[in-house]
C-alpha cells in the first residue's frame, strides 16, 4: 500500500532559502527512485515545531511511495546529497507521524536516529 512521505526543507532568517530550481532538482532526483509521485505538498499542516524559534518551512514535497527499506534509504541518501549540494542545514522527513530531522552534521547519533526511523516506518503494518 502506497504511503505519503513529506519532505520539509527548513530555514531561518540567517540561512538562505533554497532557490526554486534547487527544490526542483530535489524533486527530479527523487523521481529517479521507484516512487509513484513527487510533487508539492498540498496546503496541509507543517511538521510540529517547524515555525517556532525563528525556523520556518521554506520548501516542501510530497512523495507517494511503497515504504520499503531500500526505497526509503534511497530517499534519505538523495536528501542528504541535496543538502550538501545546496548548503541546506535542516530537512524533516515525515511518514505516518514519524519524523526524522536531518541536519548538515554527519554523526553517529544522526545515523542511529535515521536507522531507528527507517525501522519504524518500514515495520510490517499488517
Amino acid at each position: 500500500m502506497a504511503r505519503e512521505l513529506g519532505i520539509f526543507a527548513l530555514g531561518s532568517e540567517t540561512d538562505p532559502a533554497p532557490e526554486t530550481w534547487q527544490l526542483d532538482a530535489l524533486r527530479e532526483d527523487l523521481l529517479g527512485l521507484d516512487v509513484d509521485r513527487v510533487g508539492p505538498l498540498p496546503g496541509g499542516p507543517t511538521p510540529p515545531g517547524a515555525r517556532s524559534g525563528g525556523v520556518e518551512t521554506i520548501g516542501a514535497l510530497l512523495v507517494v511511495l511503497q515504504p520499503s527499506l531500500p526505497l526509503l534509504e534511497g530517499a534519505v541518501a538523495i536528501v542528504r546529497d541535496w543538502m550538501s549540494r545546496t548548503g541546506s542545514r535542516t530537512v524533516v522527513l515525515e511518514i505516518d507521524g514519524n519524523r526524522l530531522e536531518l541536519t548538515g552534521v554527519d554523526s553517529a547519533v544522526q545515523q542511529r536516529l535515521t536507522d531507528e526511523w527507517l525501522a519504524a516506518v518500514t515495520a510490517d503494518r499488517s
